[in-house]
């Protein structure tokens, strides 16, 4: 059990991060959930913003600090 909680330590050590694939985003310790459309979802994320520009964005699994988000990703806006 220990060595598992190391990997996961390990693999989930830092403060955010962020997952770009073809289909989906996923976010790992967003703050707080700002806009919300399927064109657009912003997220606060540590000190800046993540705007997410799309067609069809819809969010599949959101948590506390984790958010899946589908849907065809045109473009990624960071604003501090």
């Amino acid at each position: 059990m220990l060595m598992i909680n190391n990997i996961k330590n390990y693999l989930y050590d830092k403060k955010y991060f962020i997952n770009l694939f073809d289909n989906y985003i996923h976010v790992f310790n967003y703050l707080k959930l700002l806009k919300f459309s399927n064109e657009e979802i912003n997220l606060q994320v540590e000190n800046f913003t993540l705007k997410i520009k799309g067609q069809g964005l819809f969010i599949t699994k959101m948590t506390n600090n984790e958010l899946l988000i589908k849907g065809e990703v045109l473009g990624l806006e960071i604003d501090k």
